[in-house]
C-alpha cells in the first residue's frame, strides 16, 4: 500500500489532500508541530475508513 506524507496538515487544505490520497487507497502520514489537532484530523479520516496515522515534530532548524 503506498504512503503519503503530509507536512504542516490542518483541517484545511492538508485534511482534504489527506482524504483524496486516502480515498485512492493511500495509507496517509500526517505531520505538524502539535497533536491537539492531529488528533482530530486522524480520528476524522480513519472514521472514514482511511488507514491514518499523526506524527509531531518541528520542521524548522536553527540557524
Amino acid at each position: 500500500m503506498p504512503v503519503i506524507a503530509i507536512v504542516g496538515a490542518g483541517p484545511g487544505m492538508g485534511l482534504e489532500i489527506a482524504r483524496a490520497f486516502g480515498e485512492k487507497g493511500f495509507t496517509v502520514a500526517l505531520v505538524a508541530r502539535t497533536a491537539a489537532n492531529l488528533d482530530a484530523l486522524v480520528s476524522t479520516l480513519t472514521g472514514e475508513g482511511i488507514e491514518a496515522a499523526g506524527f509531531t515534530t518541528a520542521m524548522a532548524a536553527a540557524a
